[in-house]
């Protein structure tokens, strides 16, 4: 094996067998999840990439509850309206949004056409080289991520266009136990974002990239 090959830890100790014809075979699969990238560096990089997205999560559960001037602004701008039913939506998913966020981890996070895939209920959407990620509503509480060749050459976590922390996110606004959210619009620029939310105050909390923009979207760099 070459230096600068990917190297695997299957056991933490080590031990003398004794028994005949009692080798255990360990099966790997070293198939990249992306491919700029090694699996282990992909695990990093989505653990760094998850903790950006549970602070920026933690940051706006904090203005919520104070719900001032400034962030009364933010929700009109992303939801069209900053009334009592928009923050108590707020108030019930933030939270549920966090746990939901903290429970991911990298082995959660597969290629759209991994073989855990097949164990999901719906049919995830083959990879047309735009779409960044998908999740299957029925199996929320799995929390399993499928994700698609443009998210790896995504940004980790410049806010203010494209970005896997934004992606996460969006995806975890699906989950049936956070905000059960849907893919009414897309978009990635507050500019946009702001446009559908006026024109459509009453679906704008309910759309998944507009709750995303609320959170994340902003002339900001969270992840490297």
């Amino acid at each position: 094996m070459t230096d600068s090959a990917e190297w695997q830890t299957v056991h933490d100790t080590a031990v003398t067998n004794t028994n005949q014809d009692s080798m255990v075979h360990v099966t790997i699969n070293t198939t990249l999840i992306c491919q700029n990238m090694t699996n282990q560096e992909f695990a990093k990089i989505i653990m760094k990439v998850r903790d950006a997205a549970v602070t920026l999560v933690i940051e706006r559960i904090a203005a919520v509850s104070k719900w001032d001037a400034q962030e009364r602004a933010r929700a009109t701008t992303y939801f069209g309206r900053a009334d009592e039913e928009i923050r108590s939506v707020l108030v019930a998913g933030l939270p549920k949004l966090l746990f939901a966020l903290r429970e991911l981890v990298p082995e959660k996070i597969v290629r759209w056409d991994d073989a855990l895939n097949k164990n999901l209920t719906c049919a995830i959407v083959a990879d047309s080289g735009n779409n960044r990620a998908g999740v299957c509503k029925p199996d929320s509480r799995r929390r399993v991520i499928a994700i698609y060749s443009a998210f790896c050459t995504d940004s980790n976590g410049e806010l203010w266009h494209g970005a896997k922390v934004k992606t996460i996110i969006h995806e975890c606004t699906h989950y049936t136990d956070t905000f059960n959210s849907e893919d009414i619009i897309y978009g990635n620029t507050e500019g946009g974002m702001r446009a559908f939310a006026l024109g459509n105050p009453d679906s704008a909390i309910r759309n998944a990239d507009s709750i995303t923009g609320y959170i994340s979207t902003f002339d900001k760099t969270v992840a490297r």
